[in-house]
């Protein structure tokens, strides 16, 4: 028997839930759709899944998920009474989003990490979302396969569209060390806390998504 995040009772829920999330934050309330992704990862909320918390997974709507977001890292969402558009392909990405995370038996974070970003999920939108969800895991699965044995750092400093040197600016580490770390000359899980987590905040990803 194959291993799964969580029972299948609960994901229909968790699909309906996460699509919800992303239409309303990006289409009711305009936020930007990688950037609020990435405080999904950030806001604890993403491993509330991982560990198939029922709070989450069907007992909240995809609206009440996207407030706990906002606020959880910082900046609250107006209340609105728009209907959510199942058909958008903000919902789409999110709906099969929830369902890779629990077929692949990978958390959000981890999806991210090894290379599946929203934003690569969100552009086979027009490819995809009329056809068997076997198509998308098909796509997942040979993304993440490309990407392994990736430096994560670099990785994710790509996915944010950044340059070394801007990183570098952007942290306050030295291009020199940024250069290491992606090169594999040195370790970033040896690097101080306070080091890690600035290039976790420039990058929008979780301190452990960088290790």
């Amino acid at each position: 028997m194959e291993t799964r995040a969580y029972i299948i009772d609960y994901l229909d829920d968790a699909m309906s839930a996460l699509g919800a999330m992303l239409d309303y934050a990006v289409n009711t309330c305009g936020e930007d759709l990688e950037l609020f992704y990435a405080r999904f990862l950030s806001s604890g909320i993403a491993t509330q899944f991982a560990h198939a918390n029922p709070k989450y997974l069907g007992g909240m709507s995809g609206i009440e998920l996207a407030r706990q977001v906002a606020c959880r890292t910082g900046d609250e969402l107006p209340i609105k009474d728009n209907l959510i558009d199942i058909g958008s392909p903000e919902y789409w990405t999110g709906w099969s989003m929830a369902y890779l995370s629990w077929y692949l038996n990978l958390d959000y974070v981890t999806l991210q990490s090894r290379g599946l970003d929203i934003r690569d999920l969100y552009a086979r939108y027009p490819v995809l979302h009329e056809a068997d969800l076997s198509k998308t895991v098909s796509f997942a699965t040979k993304h993440l396969c490309q990407t392994r044995g990736e430096i994560p750092l670099k990785r994710a400093r790509r996915n944010a569209g950044l340059s070394q040197k801007e990183l570098a600016s952007l942290s306050g580490t030295t291009l020199r060390v940024i250069r290491a770390y992606e090169q594999g000359k040195r370790s970033l899980e040896k690097a101080g806390a306070e080091s890690v987590l600035r290039l976790s905040r420039v990058l929008g990803c979780p301190m452990e998504a960088l290790m």
